[in-house]
């Protein structure tokens, strides 16, 4: 890993925390069923995009993340759930899936950006 992807993960690392605390008055978030006996709509994204991952099929996540994108505390929880768990893959498998770590970053600005979050101290 090269100094500019590990400066990368530390930033989209510390725009989690931010949103992590400013939003939800948290020191970390991950996302989390709202109920075990019915599936919302950000939990039924939260499946599909989770296995997408696995399956290294990150721009397909990406694109459903954003197309199924609402305003709501649940949705930026749920995108700020699915950038940490991209910056936590190796450059090795985020490359075999053909995305970048800057493309991890840029999207978490962006979606959070669509999402109202204020994070323009963020962007490069």
């Amino acid at each position: 890993m090269g100094f500019q992807d590990d400066w990368i993960m530390r930033q989209i690392d510390i725009v989690a925390r931010f949103v992590s605390k400013l939003v939800f008055n948290k020191d970390d978030v991950s996302y989390s069923a709202e109920s075990s006996e019915m599936l919302s709509e950000t939990d039924s994204i939260h499946l599909v995009i989770t296995r997408l991952i696995k399956e290294g099929r990150i721009g397909e996540a990406e694109d459903i993340l954003f197309d199924n994108m609402f305003f709501s505390d649940k949705y930026i929880e749920l995108a700020t759930d699915f950038y940490k768990r991209l910056n936590s893959m190796s450059d090795k498998e985020l490359e075999a899936a053909d995305f970048s770590r800057e493309e991890v970053y840029e999207g978490y600005i962006d979606i959070l950006t669509k999402l109202g979050v204020p994070v323009e101290q963020f962007v490069q």
